[in-house]
């Protein structure tokens, strides 16, 4: 394996791990969410949407959302890259 592959496998890695820290960190938040709005330790699939739906619209979850986005884009590229690239690896 070339010098070329493993950095792009090592960026891949990182970029997977930020976005999966993202989501989950997200997924969690909408949970409490939903709990705090509902008042119920397990909510169904319409509090979820409703407090999705909040979470959204929140000027405050700007920053969480951008972040969210740009990493998924990036691991996106990354994908792209190395499908690109692996004739040449």
């Amino acid at each position: 394996m070339s010098g070329q592959a493993q950095t792009l496998m090592l960026v891949q890695v990182v970029l997977f791990f930020g976005w999966a820290f993202s989501a989950f960190r997200i997924l969690f938040h909408l949970r409490r969410r939903a709990q705090d709005k509902t008042g119920q330790f397990l909510n169904g699939p319409f509090a979820f949407r409703d407090a999705l739906g909040d979470w959204l619209a929140d000027p405050a979850q700007t920053r969480p959302r951008r972040q969210f986005w740009v990493l998924t884009a990036a691991m996106m590229a990354a994908s792209v890259a190395s499908a690109v690239m692996a004739p040449n690896l």
